[in-house]
């Protein structure tokens, strides 16, 4: 038979403070993930549960890609960036050419 586990219950504030700051330490720490433990063991939850409460802060508009969708999107935005620098150069070219005629 397993132990009852008790869960604290942790205020709205508490949690909002959690997620600031672990956006604030994951610019400083090599990971979201090791910012999340770091909070966590500040205020007595486990690590997974701060992780929730960042991924529940988030704007529901961002999509959660994983790593082949990312790449794939990375793929599509180099190539529409070349794409556009190509324009850039052709209408940059065009522009020189007009002036030399006038």
């Amino acid at each position: 038979m397993m132990p009852h586990r008790s869960y604290r219950r942790v205020s709205p504030e508490v949690r909002s403070a959690a997620v600031k700051q672990v956006h604030a330490l994951t610019e400083k720490l090599r990971s979201e993930s090791e910012a999340c433990r770091a909070v966590a063991e500040q205020i007595g939850v486990h690590a997974n549960s701060v992780r929730n409460w960042v991924r529940a802060a988030q704007d529901p508009s961002v999509d959660r890609l994983d790593a082949t969708a990312l790449r794939r999107k990375v793929v599509a935005l180099q190539q529409q960036l070349a794409a556009a620098t190509e324009m850039n150069r052709v209408l940059a070219d065009s522009l020189n050419e007009t002036r030399r005629r006038t």
